[in-house]
């Protein structure tokens, strides 16, 4: 089916085949009524988590074909919490769905034979991995008649937030912390979006914002609302699977922050197998952070159950939070699937960007540098067989970060005459190629 097609249960007055029930506390399993608007656990603090009923999600799935199901985020709608079709009909038509790329010349310079890369920077609207969640939290918001939204970025939840937003009418503001990619606040405000920047690092930030929100009454799409927020991020799941024709991958290897991803991955590898579609126990989840700000990998290296807060120093911005707030759950999903967590300098990172543009045409942002950075780790250390099948999340687009990325010489505003043109030509002939420079800088 078309995105453009119109869903069966959309309009006014009518509901989605949501199968959600309710909201429960990750650790201590509060339960609260999927209607409430509380966020976080009254009694220890933890975020919460939105519980469906497999088995009516199970009937639904078998009466209603992939042929008849939108292309787009909402293919898997039974396991999302959006009840209200009206308001599902007005967020992510064009989000989700992305292409799962086999990756054959990558592959081949890690020694890997079944590599795949699910290429989220091609996302609708902001070219980033963040379309999914924030598509659920401006769902909610026009749920609860919400007219305005805010939130707390890194980069790319503030890039998805304005696009997201000005498509369903709504205000958007974003907050920034003191290091951020320029071009990302630019595009917001670009989009429409009121845009702030302010002196402290994100979790710093991010502990202001829900001051704000308390204050104010404003919903933030990545705190307020974050537990419809969190569900988007499964969807990725979702769609590797099906598009694998249901044979769940051996590994799946994505960069961590505030860690809803990595977190989600495993419910929806899990919510699958409760639904008989696909076996997916034996996927490990391996997640990559960069060495500056590596809180997650660090403990699940350890082996430890908690994180222990850093202060981020690093060049990949849309990954510098030191005490992301999933991180004790992608703790557990992680070592529960015998997967592991590995880091990278910003060297290797940016060496990881241009290997993945130099064998497969894909220009990633600092995140996805450091999923291929950590990807190559684990392939040489043997924690990923040749043919295992390997699936690597690229989740932003390179073309947001160009500012960011470490200049490289070239011949510029030579004379604009043969003998010259010629010479830089040699000289460009003789550098090398981009793959064995990318190569060399992982193994500096």
């Amino acid at each position: 089916m078309s995105t453009q097609t119109a869903h069966p249960t959309q309009g006014a007055g009518q509901r989605t085949r949501s199968c959600a029930t309710g909201l429960v506390c990750h650790r201590c399993e509060n339960s609260y009524p999927l209607e409430s608007t509380v966020f976080a656990c009254p009694d220890c603090g933890k975020g919460l988590d939105i519980v469906y009923d497999y088995e009516l999600a199970a009937s639904h799935f078998r009466d209603v074909p992939a042929s008849e199901r939108p292309q787009n985020i909402w293919h898997f709608e039974e396991l999302l919490p959006i009840v209200d079709a009206s308001a599902q009909a007005r967020v992510g038509r064009h989000s989700g769905c992305t292409p799962l790329i086999r990756a054959d010349r990558l592959g081949a310079e890690l020694g890997l034979s079944n590599l795949y890369i699910k290429d989220d920077s091609s996302n609708r609207p902001s070219l980033s991995y963040k379309d999914r969640v924030v598509s659920m939290s401006v769902a909610r918001l026009l749920e609860r008649g919400g007219t305005e939204i805010g939130c707390v970025s890194t980069g790319n939840v503030g890039t998805a937030v304005a696009s997201l937003a000005a498509k369903a009418g709504v205000d958007a503001y974003v907050f920034y912390p003191n290091a951020l990619e320029d071009t990302k606040a630019r595009a917001c405000m670009a989009l429409g979006a009121k845009v702030c920047q302010v002196e402290g690092n994100y979790d710093e930030a991010n502990k202001r914002c829900r001051e704000v929100a308390e204050s104010t009454g404003m919903d933030f799409a990545n705190i307020t609302l974050r537990p419809f927020y969190a569900e988007g991020a499964k969807t990725a799941a979702f769609e590797i699977v099906e598009q694998l024709d249901w044979q769940a991958p051996d590994h799946i290897i994505t960069a961590a922050a505030g860690g809803t991803l990595s977190s989600r991955l495993h419910k929806g590898l899990v919510e699958l197998q409760l639904l008989g579609l696909s076996e997916t126990d034996a996927t490990r989840i391996h997640i990559a952070q960069p060495s500056g700000c590596n809180p997650i990998a660090t403990a699940i290296i350890a082996e430890e159950a908690e994180i222990r807060a850093v202060t981020p120093e690093t060049a990949a911005h849309s990954l510098a939070i030191g005490n992301p707030g999933d991180g004790y759950l992608v703790i557990d999903a992680v070592l529960k699937r015998g997967g592991t967590g590995g880091f990278a300098s910003d060297p290797e990172i940016f060496a990881g960007i241009d290997l993945l543009a130099a064998t497969e045409g894909l220009l990633t942002e600092p995140a996805g540098g450091t999923t291929v950075a950590v990807l190559e780790k684990l392939a040489a250390a043997g924690r990923l067989a040749p043919d295992d099948t390997v699936v690597a999340i690229i989740t932003g687009n390179g073309l947001k970060t160009l500012d960011d990325h470490p200049p490289k010489q070239w011949p510029a505003k030579i004379d604009c005459e043969l003998d010259a043109m010629l010479s830089a030509l040699s000289d460009l002939k003789s550098g090398g190629t981009l793959v064995e420079s990318a190569r060399e800088q992982l193994h500096f």
